[in-house]
């Protein structure tokens, strides 16, 4: 989904638009919006058709990406 240079650049405000995850009913894709950032984690508010599913983390150890709900 994501690359570590990726992970490493992302400032808060940035947008990340993923791929529709129901593409039978509508073209409308996952935006995940940087919310909180620290060196080895970062938080997204989550939005899909104009709703907030919530928050993701993103969790960088050893070199290596963690999502987690």
């Amino acid at each position: 989904m994501m690359t570590v240079e990726e992970f490493e650049s992302l400032e808060v405000g940035d947008h990340i638009e993923t791929v529709a995850p129901l593409p039978t009913l509508t073209k409308e894709t996952i935006i995940l919006q940087t919310a909180q950032v620290s060196k080895s984690k970062k938080e997204f508010v989550v939005t899909y058709c104009g709703m907030t599913l919530g928050r993701w983390v993103c969790t960088l150890t050893k070199g290596n990406l963690k999502w987690s709900m």
